[in-house]
């Protein structure tokens, strides 16, 4: 009796350590992933809900860790390359107020609606990157006319409704934004893309724990992994260039659609 016991007992920690271990480079993975392009959360949401975690207790607990990812990443980007952080101040705040108007609409709106509007218009952006070669490949100083801030702001707030309660694509469509209108390039909309992500993460976190939907333990391993993989998809996205980016924006667009539209 008691050898079945200790059986069992070595069953269930070996199962916790192989969660931990499943959790850390899974989240590693993640975390390098959308430090470069953006979509992480395409790896990690799915992973926490296979580890056994409900839907939204897996959606909140990434939203948690995903404040240091992002919040890290994008610290490590301007030590790097300098984005402007006067442009990402300005976004980040009317995207925030479209975050916290996003609780009465999002919640309200069919998921599965939004799903499917997210999802063709990043196959839309995805075949504009993919025929325009040399989009956010060159750094091109931004012309701000009259129209462009509105439009800019307007978009900005318009994501926001949408990225702080749901946020499936969030930073992609943000680095679209960045990189089509303001022709910037890729390394440095993602360093604008985190900085403003991180705010929204934020945001979005606070309603979360409001609601007792982050499970900590799973949150802590996750968020320590999100910070490692910070740190190496910085080095990795100055190291590659935009080129690379530039490749692996349209892969994850691709991927992020496909995964909306049909699954």
């Amino acid at each position: 009796m008691e050898t079945s016991l200790l059986n069992k007992g070595n069953l269930l920690v070996t199962m916790e350590l192989i969660t931990v271990i499943l959790l850390f480079f899974g989240g590693l993975f993640s975390g390098t992933v959308n430090t470069l392009v953006g979509g992480g959360s395409i790896i990690s949401v799915p992973l926490l809900i296979t580890l056994g975690l409900p839907t939204h207790l897996a959606i909140g607990t990434n939203r948690f860790a995903m404040v240091f990812n992002t919040g890290v990443s994008a610290i490590d980007y301007h030590k790097k390359v300098k984005y402007n952080i006067r442009l990402a101040s300005f976004i980040a705040v009317f995207a925030s107020i479209g975050s916290f108007l996003g609780a009465y609409i999002v919640l309200q709106t069919d998921e599965r609606i939004l799903e499917y509007i997210i999802g063709v218009l990043m196959l839309i952006m995805g075949s504009m990157i993919f025929y325009k070669k040399k989009l956010g490949l060159e750094e091109n100083k931004a012309n701000i006319t009259k129209r462009n801030p509105i439009l800019i702001f307007t978009l900005s707030f318009l994501l926001g409704i949408y990225g702080g309660f749901f946020g499936a694509g969030i930073s992609t469509m943000f680095a679209f934004l960045f990189v089509s209108l303001f022709g910037i390039s890729f390394i440095q909309s993602a360093g604008i893309t985190r900085f403003i992500v991180s705010i929204l993460s934020i945001i979005a976190v606070s309603i979360f724990l409001i609601n007792g939907k982050i499970e900590p333990v799973f949150g802590l391993i996750l968020a320590m992994s999100f910070v490692a993989g910070a740190k190496i998809g910085v080095k990795l996205a100055v190291k590659a260039g935009n080129i690379w980016i530039r490749r692996l924006f349209i892969l994850l667009v691709v991927a992020s659609s496909l995964r909306l539209l049909i699954f």
